[in-house]
Order: C-alpha cells, then sequence, then structure tokens
C-alpha cells in the first residue's frame, strides 16, 4: 500500500490524532468514506453505457401494446405512435 508499512502506518495515524483531535477524526474518516463512495459510484456509471432510447421498451397509448425501437404505427392497432 504505497510502500507503506506498519511502524509508516502507525506514525501517520498518531500524527493525525495530535494534528485533528479525537474528537474530529470519526468526523473525517466518515467524510473520506463518503468521498470514495461517491468516486466508486461515478466512475462505475461513467464506464456504463447509457441506454439507447430506441432500444428501450414502450407502450402504445391506445392500446397498450408494447413495442421497442422507433415505429412510427403501432403494431397491434395501427395508430401513430409519434407525438406531437
Amino acid at each position: 500500500m504505497f510502500g507503506l508499512g506498519m511502524p509508516e502506518l502507525i506514525v501517520v495515524l498518531v500524527l493525525a490524532l495530535l494534528v485533528f483531535g479525537a474528537k474530529s477524526l470519526p468526523e473525517i474518516g466518515n467524510g473520506l468514506g463518503k468521498a470514495i463512495r461517491g468516486f466508486r459510484e461515478a466512475t462505475s456509471e461513467a464506464a456504463a453505457p447509457p441506454r439507447s432510447p430506441s432500444l428501450a421498451a414502450r407502450t402504445c397509448p391506445h392500446c397498450g401494446e408494447s413495442y421497442t425501437g422507433q415505429a412510427a404505427f403501432c403494431p397491434r392497432c395501427g395508430n401513430s405512435l409519434v407525438t406531437g
């Protein structure tokens, strides 16, 4: 972990305890955990490709038939699917 051994980590933790105090360390840890969690969520969302609206299942407003793609007319009732 960044080339740090156990003695170095203990020294860093003791220095953090002296600088920030025992009461603020849990708040700092909480904030750091939230920041890491938010970063992970943002990178996982960025890695997933956005879903194309043309491939999403839609429903005809007239008959309720489910269809996919960019059809202009409902395959079941024949009514126009273009909203305008």
